[in-house]
């Protein structure tokens, strides 16, 4: 029972570092959604999120498991680096985005899309890649 638990308390403070990181990230930024907090958006997020932190927490554990800091490692960087790049490429999207006119979703507050939509499937895409690039790796490993 104790080997089953560790792993789970070894890929907490991993996954806390990785959303700290973003969370600041997106303060120092200044991405904000405009429209207020109700409490309608935070259960939309706490919906659109559940899927993105579920596959990073168990792709978490895949590469606590293997045992290798350089695997941890891996998992961490690939983790943060592409959706940090996300963040910065909404913030040029929204300060390029030219006059309202030329604008796709007119009628959504700033940083909406991208915040509740683009970002969740962004995180998604690159938790997929992690987990075919572990599954090489096991391979990998098995034969060696």
């Amino acid at each position: 029972m104790e080997k089953s638990i560790k792993p789970v308390f070894q890929v907490i403070p991993y996954m806390l570092a990785a959303i700290a990181i973003h969370l600041i990230l997106i303060y120092f930024l200044g991405i904000r959604i405009e429209g207020g907090w109700g409490t309608e958006l935070i259960i939309l997020l706490c919906k659109t999120y559940i899927l993105p932190l579920a596959m990073c927490f168990i792709n978490g554990l895949l590469f606590i498991r293997a045992k290798r800091i350089g695997d941890r490692i891996t998992w961490f960087v690939f983790t943060v680096i592409p959706s940090s790049l996300l963040l910065f490429l909404f913030v040029v999207m929204q300060s390029d985005g030219g006059s309202e006119d030329e604008l796709v979703f007119i009628t959504m507050p700033k940083y909406s899309v991208e915040i509740i939509y683009l970002l969740p499937i962004g995180v998604v895409i690159i938790q997929l890649i992690m987990f075919i690039y572990y599954l090489i790796n096991v391979r990998v490993w098995k034969r060696n």
